[in-house]
This record gives structure tokens, C-alpha cells and sequence, in this order.
């Protein structure tokens, strides 16, 4: 059942982005909340399609336009609340850092998120790359010029001291 839910949302994945970033409100509103009920219907499932969406996601974070950015914003953190295998997943989008500060700012919130979260993984983290990628995040946001961005860079370096203690 999953794989056919999956390769249905795969054949829709395309217009279904066109209708997040649509300049219409209500469409993206509802594109959006698709995704998020998507994404909390299946939970760890929905790990295969993460890439169809998450960049997009990321995106309208950034937007002017205030409901689709909070809409957007708190689909990625149902996606991060729902999905207890997808977390290692999304670290490599979050930590695709550009130059906008809103940007930054809400990769660095997701990220603090992960590792706040009582179930966030360590073996599966600390055995591979994504451990430096969160030391990178934490770099960059930390020379930041936003003071939000340095405060959120804080609070990861000091939850990711209490989940990697030897780093």
C-alpha cells in the first residue's frame, strides 16, 4: 500500500510543487498542507520522496509572502516532529546553506530540532558525514551577521555537545 501511495505522490510531485510556489495563496496554502498531511500520514515512509519536496519547502521559508512562509516553515517541522527515521535525511538540505539570513535562520532552527529530539539517532549519525555537516552549520551560522542566526548557532553547538560528547 505504501509504495503505491508513494509512486502516486511521485506522479504528482511535479504540479504539486508548481502549486506551492504559486504566487496564489490559497493554492499554496493548500499544496503545502498536502505535503504536511502527506508527510504525517507516513511517516517514516515518506523518507524516499524527501528529496521531491524539502528543497521547495526550504525555499518558501524565505518568501515574502507571510502565510506561505509560516505554512511552509511549519510543515519542515512536522516533517522533523513525524518522521523519526527522516531526520538524518533532511540534515543535507538544511545544511545547504546560501546567503539569505532567513534562510539560515530556519535551517539552523530545524536543525536544533533534530537534536533536541528524544529520539534523534546517535549511532546512525555519528557513523557518517552528516556529524560534520552539523559542525559545519554550526561554523557558519556562528560568524553569521544576524544576531538570530549566532543565537541559533548557541543552541545547536550546545545540544550537540550533550549528543556527541566526544567531538
Amino acid at each position: 500500500f505504501t509504495t503505491e501511495i508513494l509512486a502516486g505522490i511521485r506522479s504528482i510531485s511535479k504540479p504539486l510543487n508548481l502549486a506551492m510556489k504559486s504566487e496564489r495563496t490559497m493554492l499554496s496554502a493548500s499544496a503545502i498542507q498536502l505535503v504536511t498531511a502527506l508527510s504525517a500520514g507516513l511517516g517514516p515512509s515518506f523518507e524516499p520522496i524527501v528529496s521531491l519536496f524539502v528543497p521547495t519547502l526550504l525555499r518558501l521559508c524565505i518568501q515574502t509572502e507571510k502565510v506561505s512562509r509560516r505554512i511552509a516553515n511549519a510543515c519542515i517541522f512536522t516533517l522533523i516532529d513525524n518522521t523519526l527515521e527522516l531526520r538524518p535525511s533532511l540534515l543535507p538540505y538544511l545544511g545547504e546553506l546560501d546567503e539569505s539570513t532567513a534562510l539560515r535562520l530556519v535551517a539552523a532552527e530545524a536543525i536544533l530540532a533534530c537534536l533536541n529530539s528524544a529520539s534523534f539517532s546517535v549511532p546512525n549519525i555519528a557513523m557518517d558525514t552528516r556529524a560534520r555537516l552539523i559542525e559545519d552549520v554550526i561554523e557558519l551560522s556562528a560568524q553569521n551577521e544576524s544576531v538570530d542566526v549566532r543565537k541559533a548557532a548557541k543552541d545547536i553547538f550546545d545540544a550537540y555537545k550533550v549528543v556527541f560528547p566526544d567531538r
